[in-house]
This record gives structure tokens, C-alpha cells and sequence, in this order.
């Protein structure tokens, strides 16, 4: 697929087309990373950290500590915790 750069300000910008944009899940609101490798530009979605309910949302129902951990998990408080 060939693409015409244009002038933006001081910089060059390109148009990724629809069909592209929408094939590789990206947006207005997505930020991309753009590389030099080789003497070749490479743009790619950066990932975006997970949030904390996102990660907690991703732990299986049935999720069980295990044993090493469980017993700390299980042991009584010692001195002055605060949980």
C-alpha cells in the first residue's frame, strides 16, 4: 500500500486508511510507537498498562493461593500490621 507524506508545521505526517486503522484496532485515541530499525520505519500500537480493575478482574474464580503463600495468607498478625 503505497501513502503520500504531507508537510504538518515543521514535521511530515501520513494518513493510515480506514481499512488499516480499523484491521489493527487503532484510533483517534490510540498511541503508536514509531521505530527506526534497519534503515526501515516500524509503527506499532503501544500497549497500554492494565488497570488495577482490570487486573483483578482477570483472576480466576477458582484461584487458590499456593501452599507457601497460604500459610502467610492464613498466619495471624504479629506486632502491629495494618491491614
Amino acid at each position: 500500500m503505497d501513502i503520500q507524506l504531507k508537510k504538518w508545521g515543521n514535521s511530515l505526517g501520513l494518513r493510515i486508511p480506514h481499512q488499516l486503522a480499523n484491521s489493527l484496532g487503532v484510533d483517534e485515541t490510540s498511541t503508536l510507537e514509531l521505530l527506526e530499525v534497519d534503515n526501515t520505519l516500524i509503527l506499532r500500537k503501544k500497549q497500554t498498562p492494565a488497570t488495577l480493575n482490570e487486573l483483578l478482574a482477570s483472576i480466576p474464580q477458582d484461584f487458590q493461593y499456593p501452599s507457601d503463600v497460604q500459610d502467610f495468607v492464613d498466619s495471624p498478625s504479629i506486632g502491629q500490621e495494618m491491614l
